[in-house]
């Protein structure tokens, strides 16, 4: 019988480079979806398919945590900040591949949030000067390419699955507690705020009101909640999701394009010959080689220049083409799958 994937993967050809892609959809610290990025880094290792790993991270934040890690309380808090990302980055590196750091930056991820948060409240502000009617646009736009269903796209059933359900209590409680690790103040003044918010006591308030009292009390609710929905949605859809898309997809495509190149080239790839001058299991050690490596240089290996690319193609034009293609493999939050993969597949970037 026929071995079934899992509902987070999904799995085509890039058709630009005929480079075969999985993206890895995953719930954010749970250990199912570590689990299930560990066996299946496993599995393509093993058949000789594994070629480059993107994580949906970036340098700042990883750099981030890898200091952290790297320090006394760094190794009481690890449990808290091992997540599907870092899983994926060891098993890349055990069996010699490239990991990249396939996120948008998040100090330009934080910019465009104020950006949209600031253009948000204008247009909503402004109603008659098509405020509005912007708003929606930019909405509509941001979720066509964001959130496209239909065949060959993620379902509800991968995002309710059984196995993940089980486990998600994990990651609703390490979620937060790798923000806490990472930047304890201002997470702790958010989570302040939120707790003081939730102990406000308004219900017997509401009860002892009059009718009129309490039908604006409901209304004022209700425009207070429209309002949220707005804010968050515009800040979800267009710049969570669809700006960190492009840039996800971008990264996934250039790897994508270093394979078609090797093929083109009749070669075992220009990952290999790059790889082959780290070959000592120090360099590879996931606790103290490519960590190491991602904190003290901007200029790490495993994402070198183009020329670095063109001049290993020449090098290695001899070497003889593996029996199997390499699959570019991504591992992301599920909610950006289903975009990334319309950006790639309809070749949108």
């Amino acid at each position: 019988m026929a071995k079934t994937n899992p509902p987070q993967l999904v799995e085509f050809v890039e058709p630009k480079t005929k480079t075969k892609v999985l993206l890895i959809g995953t719930m954010h610290y749970n250990p199912t979806s570590i689990k299930q990025v560990e066996d299946t880094i496993d599995d393509l290792a093993q058949s000789g398919r594994l070629g480059s790993v993107v994580v949906e991270s970036c340098e700042v934040r990883w750099n981030t945590t890898m200091e952290i890690l790297n320090t006394p309380r760094g190794q009481f808090l690890k449990p808290v900040l091992t997540s599907e990302m870092k899983a994926a980055s060891d098993k890349a590196v055990a069996y010699n591949r490239p990991v990249v750091l396939g996120d948008q930056l998040i100090n330009v991820t934080g910019t465009s949030l104020s950006a949209a948060l600031k253009s948000t409240v204008v247009d909503l502000a402004s109603p008659l000067n098509g405020g509005w009617k912007r708003f929606y646009n930019d909405v509509k736009q941001a979720a066509e390419l964001a959130l496209p269903t239909g065949p060959g796209y993620l379902t509800p059933r991968s995002f309710f699955d059984p196995k993940l359900l089980i486990a998600a209590p994990v990651s609703f409680a390490k979620y937060p507690l790798s923000f806490l690790a990472r930047n304890p103040v201002s997470t702790a003044a958010v989570l302040a705020v939120l707790f003081g918010l939730s102990r406000l006591d308004t219900g017997s308030a509401f009860a002892d009101a009059t009718f009129q009292e309490q039908a604006l009390s409901v209304v004022e609710s209700l425009v207070f909640a429209t309002l949220e929905f707005a804010l968050l949605g515009r800040v979800m859809v267009q710049v969570l999701l669809a700006e960190r898309n492009v840039v996800l997809a971008k990264n996934i495509l250039s790897e994508c394009e270093i394979y078609s190149k090797s093929r083109e080239n009749n070669e075992d790839g220009v990952w290999s010959s790059l790889l082959n001058m780290f070959t000592t299991s120090s360099f590879f050690n996931t606790e103290q080689g490519l960590d190491r490596i991602l904190q003290t240089s901007r200029d790490t290996f495993y994402i070198p220049s183009r020329s670095v690319y063109s001049e290993s193609i020449e090098r290695d034009n001899t070497k003889k083409k593996e029996s199997e293609d390499k699959v570019v493999v991504a591992v992301l939050g599920m909610a950006h799958c289903n975009g990334i993969q319309k950006l790639l597949r309809e070749q949108l970037v």
